[in-house]
């Protein structure tokens, strides 16, 4: 849009408006396994986002040596692992609003991880024996083994 105003002399400026945003909506899979990449995008249906901000915890998400914030609302999380599982949360701002929404990332065990079981036998208030199973989780893809 622009504005002119006729004083014997022309000035044209342009004005920007700025629609509110509309609550973010974040795609990307709620459940990853351990070791596996996850990227979540965050956008908007109405208005157009200045900034785009990632939090977890409430605490404001850097780009490091896990963290890719490539920019236009989305987030990589190369190699996660279990404690990488949580609410993460976008906000989106321009000049006039603000607003946010958070996503569950659920991180699961990838398939070759052992997770060790123990039993314990007791025969009459002693103790007979400790023993120790430890299962392979199978991939689901794995269907010839």
């Amino acid at each position: 849009m622009t504005f002119s105003v006729s004083l014997g002399w022309a000035l044209t400026l342009p004005l920007p408006l700025s629609e509110p945003l509309s609550r973010p909506r974040i795609v990307g899979s709620a459940a990853v396994r351990a070791g596996s990449s996850a990227r979540l995008e965050c956008s908007v249906r109405r208005g157009q986002a200045g900034s785009y901000r990632w939090e977890r915890n409430g605490e404001v998400l850097r780009e490091g040596e896990r963290l890719r914030l490539p920019g236009n609302g989305t987030l990589c999380i190369l190699h996660v692992t279990i404690s990488d599982s949580g609410y993460y949360t976008c906000v989106v701002s321009n000049a006039v609003s603000q607003n946010e929404t958070s996503f569950l990332l659920q991180v699961h065990h990838s398939a070759n991880v052992v997770l060790p079981m123990v039993l314990a036998c007791v025969i009459i208030g002693v103790l007979a024996g400790i023993f120790v199973w430890c299962r392979r989780w199978k991939n689901s893809s794995d269907d010839s083994r």
